[in-house]
């Protein structure tokens, strides 16, 4: 009878340590920063399992300097001349302002070698690009009438959208990369900078394209019939996540293999790679709000980063 019982209690140790396991989320890699929104919008950040609020009115950009501060936008949200800015995010949570305060600034693209930012700001009613150093000096890049936006880096120069020729195009420091008469718009280049992915209604609705840097070969990412959006791409350029419909997907680029991560009846938006490529945070919708997970590209499971929150940002 002793002996039986012994067994019986090393059984119940043994089912206890896996609950234990199953239970553990897996810790999640780098640094993650998102807007929450109760009671916010506040910047958060999320490293090694501790939260810290860095200040309201802040969003974050997918771009950061190599001594390690995060570029973001200030914004009060107001439409004031004065109410938007870029802000540098220190590891220490120390916020700096830099270069003009505008109505509308936006789409900060960050130089590789870490020099500067160029900027789409909107400051006489129509918005140009700026470049921005560090020291805060601004020079103005562009001067069209009908309006300058979306600015990304690709090597040591910037593509951007103009709507100078009537429509919304995609340039590459003057020159023209893409010539059809609907829209163009939302470049996305690959770290590599050997692909351009972009957005483009000339189907009729908003898909994803893919383009070499002089804008040749320009083709469909997927064949699919949903609207698309959000083409984001992992650090090492093998993956490109995008949303199409209500659902996130990732497409291996070496095999051309899509990979459905949302489960059936939910929606995911706002599609951010971890730094090692292995997760992916979403905004996942909950009616008019939504909450973060991060979905393990390996297993496909979901470990929830926070709640009312969005605009995940991992570094």
């Amino acid at each position: 009878m002793k002996s039986a019982l012994i067994v019986v209690a090393l059984v119940a140790l043994v089912a206890c340590g896996n609950d234990k396991s199953k239970a553990q989320p897996k810790p999640l890699p780098g640094t993650i920063y998102f807007v929450e929104d109760a009671p916010g919008p506040q910047l958060v950040r999320l490293a090694a399992g501790t939260r810290t609020v860095i200040g309201r009115d802040l969003f974050p950009s997918a771009h950061g300097l190599e001594d390690g501060r995060l570029v973001a936008l200030a914004s009060r949200g107001d439409g004031a001349a004065d109410s938007e800015q870029l802000a540098l995010i220190g590891r220490d949570g120390r916020v700096e302002r830099i270069g003009p305060a505008a109505a509308q600034v936006r789409d900060p693209a960050v130089d590789p070698r870490g020099r500067w930012i160029t900027v789409a700001i909107n400051v006489e009613g129509t918005s140009d690009l700026y470049r921005v150093e560090l020291d805060g000096k601004t020079t103005r890049l562009t001067t069209e009438p009908h309006g300058n936006f979306a600015p990304a880096v690709l090597g040591e120069s910037i593509v951007y959208v103009s709507s100078r020729d009537g429509n919304s195009e995609i340039y590459r420091e003057g020159q023209r990369l893409t010539t059809h008469e609907r829209d163009d718009w939302q470049p996305t280049p690959s770290p590599d900078g050997k692909t351009i992915a972009f957005m483009s209604d000339r189907d009729g609705t908003p898909r994803i394209y893919l383009m070499e840097p002089d804008g040749t070969s320009q083709r469909r990412l997927t064949a699919s019939a949903a609207e698309e959006s959000a083409p984001t791409w992992s650090r090492d350029g093998k993956l490109l996540a995008y949303v199409a419909g209500a659902h996130g997907f990732v497409r291996d680029m070496t095999t051309g293999v899509d990979r459905q991560l949302t489960p059936v009846g939910a929606r995911d938006l706002e599609p951010s790679f971890s730094p090692d490529g292995k997760w992916l945070a979403v905004a996942r919708m909950r009616g008019n709000a939504s909450d973060l997970v991060a979905i393990d590209l390996v297993s496909g499971d979901s470990t929830p980063i926070a709640t009312n929150a969005r605009l995940p940002r991992w570094r």
